[in-house]
């Protein structure tokens, strides 16, 4: 009896670590199948953007390296995280600005198959400013650090010249700031 019980006992252990035949088994194939194309291709979720800009104030221009990853496409926004590294000069005063960005782009304003996109987008951005100032005469150099968050929202184009390579022309508007369109850019990007 004892027996008899064990192997009733080791049958149902096997059993239960087997599959059943009328469970059906996951196609190896369906987890690589593209069921949608909604969303960005693998060229575009991260890209480096290199460009000079126009700025208002004391500085006539400026300089910029940024790096853009493309975080999720929702119905109605695709968003991005985006780092950037900006300088300037003029005379014997260098600025160095470090900015990080959490940009928003509605959906609707593009289509990944045009060549030619119009650009709006929008988000808030955390920046870190440095400022040096040499003084004439004194051989010396003074020091200033700045943390802001602030608002932006970005309007212009961008051309896709192959499927690597690109150019965008864009102004920015910042709130709160006492001359709110205050950046001009153009930049060549690569994917």
């Amino acid at each position: 009896m004892r027996r008899r019980a064990s192997l009733l006992l080791v049958t149902a252990l096997l059993a239960l670590g087997s599959p059943s035949p009328a469970r059906a088994q996951p196609d190896s194939t369906a987890a690589h199948r593209v069921t949608s194309t909604f969303g960005r291709t693998s060229e575009e979720r991260d890209r480096f953007e290199l460009g000079g800009g126009i700025v208002q104030g004391f500085f006539d221009a400026v300089g910029s390296l940024g790096y853009r990853r493309f975080l999720r496409q929702g119905h109605a926004f695709e968003q991005s995280l985006m780092g950037e590294l900006t300088g300037t000069a003029k005379d014997q005063l260098t600025e160095g600005v470090f900015s990080v960005y959490f940009l928003m782009r509605p959906s609707l304003t593009y289509k990944e198959s045009w060549r030619l996109r119009p650009l709006v987008e929008f988000g808030p951005g955390f920046h870190t400013v440095v400022q040096a100032a040499s003084l004439e005469g004194l051989n010396r150099t003074r020091y200033k650090a700045d943390v802001y968050l602030k608002t932006h929202a970005y309007v212009g184009f961008e051309a896709i010249v192959t499927r690597r390579v690109g150019f965008l022309v864009r102004g920015r508007i910042s709130i709160p700031s006492h001359r709110p369109m205050d950046y001009a850019q153009a930049a060549i990007f690569l994917r």
